[in-house]
């Protein structure tokens, strides 16, 4: 009987400390950030690859112009984008890992462009590109969160902004917690089984 309290308390035990180890989670994303090129800058360029395929080169580096809540104070910062490669009408040659990243206050910020749904030219013009897709934010200390995002060229300018963030968090492996917790248990459950068995006998 004591070895069965022994047995029960100690699963109990793991178990509610594996529950906690799940549950300990960072904060996800929440807000939206901004770039643009520099004032009277071409902003970049778009090369017509052939075949559908087009790359968008940009005229580094990009400036942060607006940001908020967990991007408040990142207004300023500047950055360097990676081209783009696409094909008309929405698909990713590649993803972008990253697509950009930055440093401020102790904290760095990136984005990682994993896919496109839309790619447009307005009026078969260049200077009128709109871009669509998702990709992952990352900032120091919050979960890596799911997010869309928007870039457009009017005129000379190239505009990129994150939109709000899904407030999904990117999945991340279960690092076995949960296998080690059923193991323990299965075994406890045996012992409790054979301890049983031997005091019938």
């Amino acid at each position: 009987m004591k070895l069965i309290k022994t047995l029960i308390a100690s699963l109990a035990a793991m178990v509610i400390a594996g529950g906690f180890g799940i549950s300990a989670q960072a904060t996800q994303i929440s807000g939206t950030i901004g770039f643009t090129s520099a004032a009277n800058s071409s902003g970049g360029s778009i090369v017509n690859n052939g075949g559908g395929s087009f790359t968008l080169n940009f005229n580094n580096p990009m400036t942060v112009n607006f940001g908020s809540d967990d991007y408040t104070g990142t207004v300023g910062a500047t950055t360097d984008f990676h081209s783009i490669t696409f094909t008309n009408g929405g698909g990713l040659t590649s993803p972008n890992v990253p697509e950009w990243t930055f440093a401020v206050g102790g904290k760095t910020y990136s984005f990682d462009l994993l896919s496109l749904s839309t790619a447009v030219f307005a009026n078969g013009k260049a200077s009128g590109l709109t871009l669509m897709g998702d990709g992952v934010a990352h900032i120091t200390g919050f979960e890596d969160t799911n997010a869309i995002f928007a870039l457009e060229a009017t005129g000379t300018h190239l505009t990129f902004a994150i939109l709000q963030p899904s407030n999904t968090a990117v999945p991340a492996p279960d690092g076995g917690s949960t296998l080690v917790l059923l193991g323990v248990g299965l075994v406890a459950v045996e012992a409790l089984r054979r301890k049983l068995n031997f005091s019938k006998a």
